[in-house]
């Protein structure tokens, strides 16, 4: 008897320890599935009058580089000044330094800075720095396991405000887009650094924004975008698919008539996927489109469900809530929108966030002023704007907040050009 009820008690207490919930990581850019939204979490529904919780504040170069976050380790590509590029490992919990690696990475952009956000596992943290620098380090040695210039390997030209590729892991490789003459996109196995495919060249320009992962028709695929050139009538744009396995292109959308690309792809569900510009038809102009696709016989379709004017996001990609797209609008007219799914505006009366970041946690918006860096707590439905509170957070004179937010354990990430705070957002 006492046998048994000791094997109940180490069943028990070996299932609740087994049941815990882990810390909710925010490992790559845009989170964990690559969607700005931070799954399964609660956060409070307001702050007081001096706003949320501050729990820690850092300063950081110039740029724009986002946080991941993984294990109470935060992690962000840094930049000193015009000399090269620092990979700072911080501390969740008081964003004390823990290590740092540092390497020459010589030159100079508009709106200089860093500008990725590197990805990270148990064991090892991949980055890319503004001048193709691409670094696999090992997190217990802090050593360097493997390194790479995707600009210098694939042939391909520096963007004009800098490399901007965040890796994204499938499997045991890891995907960037150097956008060159020897390869659209590149898969290296993730620990050795050996390049496992590479895919065609793209059509257009290399320009800013990352590859995403979709399951379409059943297939894992890669998808990027690429813009035209307004010089030269040879550069065209495309939206293409590339097999995730072998990088074999499946299938090409030539309608978003962009010379600009840094928003990437919103996967909607396994037929749909979302695209969003505001460099388009020779303008800065808005536009947002949307795609199904879908696989017979091998084969691929790609149908456009609707094309729209009346919004459209420049930098960061909308937030998917319930049936409802939330972007914020970076061209004329400018300020925040909701888009159902079949391409109707259901609300326009917002605020003007810019260029700046969201993300969806807890069912609510977490939206971040371009201009000036404010926070703004945001309630989605399609009746119309429903703001809950706003946190003035930033006082620098001059600053584009345009970097990307992090979210783990109750914790927002959040930065301008000069520094990076830490704010508790934890439910009430």
């Amino acid at each position: 008897m006492r046998k048994a009820m000791k094997k109940i008690l180490l069943t028990t207490v070996i299932f609740a320890v087994t049941a815990l919930p882990g810390r909710a990581d925010w490992p790559q850019y845009l989170g964990p599935n690559r969607n700005a939204m931070a799954p399964r979490v609660k956060i409070a529904k307001g702050w007081g009058a001096d706003g949320p919780k501050q729990l820690w504040s850092i300063p950081l170069g110039a740029g724009f580089g986002g946080a991941s976050i993984h294990g109470g380790d935060i992690f962000v590509l840094d930049r000193d000044g015009e000399t090269g590029d620092v990979l700072r490992c911080l501390d969740l919990e008081s964003g004390a330094e823990k290590w740092n690696f540092a390497y020459a990475a010589p030159g100079k952009h508009p709106y200089p800075g860093s500008r990725t956000v590197p990805t990270v596992d148990a064991d090892y943290v991949w980055t890319v720095g503004p001048f193709g620098h691409m670094h696999c380090l090992d997190r217990k040695t802090r050593e360097v396991v493997w390194k790479k210039n995707i600009l210098e390997d694939f042939d391909a030209k520096k963007p004009g405000w800098g490399v901007a590729q965040s890796p994204l892991l499938y499997k045991d490789m890891v995907i960037v887009a150097p956008q060159g003459k020897k390869a659209g996109l590149a898969a290296f196995d993730k620990k050795t650094g050996e390049v496992r495919w590479t895919s065609r060249k793209l059509s257009g320009n290399p320009c800013h924004v990352s590859p995403v992962l979709a399951t379409l028709g059943g297939v894992d695929q890669f998808i990027m975008i690429s813009p035209y050139d307004k010089k030269d009538a040879s550069i065209t744009n495309e939206v293409v698919s590339f097999d995730a396995a072998t990088g074999e292109t499946l299938w090409t959308y030539a309608g978003l008539y962009s010379f600009m690309a840094i928003a990437p792809v919103t996967v909607i569900d396994e037929r749909r996927i979302f695209l969003t510009n505001c460099a388009y038809n020779d303008n800065y102009d808005p536009v947002s489109i949307m795609l199904r696709i879908t696989r017979e016989a091998g084969a691929y379709t790609v149908e456009e469900l609707f094309k729209t004017e009346e919004a459209g996001s420049k930098i960061h990609p909308p937030v998917l809530q319930n049936g409802y797209l939330y972007l914020n609008g970076g061209g004329k007219p400018y300020g925040m929108r909701c888009l159902s799914l079949e391409g109707k505006v259901m609300w326009r009366d917002a605020p003007n966030f810019g260029l700046g970041a969201m993300i969806l946690a807890g069912g609510l918006i977490l939206n971040q002023n371009g201009g000036n860096g404010d926070l703004h707590l945001i309630e989605p439905g399609p009746e119309g704007y429903k703001e809950l509170a706003r946190a003035q957070l930033f006082n620098a004179k001059k600053s584009t907040p345009w970097a990307p937010l992090a979210f783990s354990d109750g914790k927002l990430l959040i930065r301008d050009t000069e520094r990076m705070l830490c704010l508790d957002l934890g439910a009430n």
